[in-house]
């Protein structure tokens, strides 16, 4: 049985719409990342 997926026409526009909200996302994340990682190392350099 195959599912019924709708054509890629159906679904550019809302692609449009949510890849800026996903780069934000991924910044954000990355960021946080950098940042916990940043204070790791500050931590070791301290004791």
């Amino acid at each position: 049985m195959t599912l019924p997926l709708a054509h890629l026409g159906h679904w550019y526009h809302a692609l449009l719409y949510l890849a800026p909200i996903l780069l934000i996302g991924a910044g954000l994340w990355w960021s946080s990342r950098r940042e916990a990682k940043r204070e790791q190392r500050d931590e070791r350099a301290d004791d």
